[in-house]
């Protein structure tokens, strides 16, 4: 009779911990589903930034023949006798106006951004981080007496996290050597003493 009344009470507790169990899992796989949703949109994020980049490379490519194609027009027009001043005039107008579409095509190009994975990733935190706070701000009416000292602490966990990040990029630079060499001296140390043996 005792065994009858404790068997329930096992079967109900294991219940509960595979229910507890099942919900983990459910957590579990959308946080997988979430991740692997932002690493697609990054990847696609990527490619038409790559897109852009080549559209933008074809366009400076384009637009640097039609203006070698005009020097070359200048000086051929400069050569002329009777309209040559005129036809010159608007060879550099039209000089003038491709060397400016080249140099905004230039900027262009290199205001887009990187198709480095690990660069968008860093660009996208960045992003999502700074709306994070203008909304946490916009949060906290403007008399609040707290928005001051909102505004300092958040300037000095940027102070902090870009020194934190300095500081663990020269730790990297620093130990990345001295870990080879102890990975090296260790794995050295252990094939002598294999060999003693």
């Amino acid at each position: 009779m005792a065994d009858e009344s404790v068997s329930p009470i096992e079967e109900t507790v294991s219940r509960d911990e595979f229910l507890n169990l099942q919900e983990q899992l459910k957590a579990t796989k959308a946080e997988r589903d979430r991740q692997a949703f932002e690493k697609a949109e990054i990847v696609s994020r990527a490619n038409g930034f790559a897109r852009e980049r080549d559209e933008l490379r074809d366009r400076l490519e384009t637009v640097t023949a039609e203006r070698d194609r005009l020097v070359a027009g200048k000086a051929a027009d400069e050569d002329s006798a009777a309209s040559a001043e005129q036809r010159a005039a608007e060879a550099g107008r039209r000089l003038a106006e491709a060397e400016a579409e080249v140099a905004r095509l230039r900027q262009a190009l290199a205001a887009a951004p990187s198709n480095d994975p690990g660069q968008m990733l860093c660009a996208l935190l960045c992003e999502r981080t700074q709306s994070a706070v203008a909304w946490t701000r916009a949060q906290i009416p403007a008399e609040s007496p707290l928005l001051p000292y909102f505004d300092k602490t958040v300037a000095t966990v940027t102070t902090v996290g870009c020194q934190a990040l300095r500081l663990s990029k020269e730790a990297y630079v620093w130990a990345k050597p001295h870990a080879l060499a102890l990975f090296a001296r260790t794995k050295q140390e252990l094939q002598s003493r294999m060999e003693k043996k």
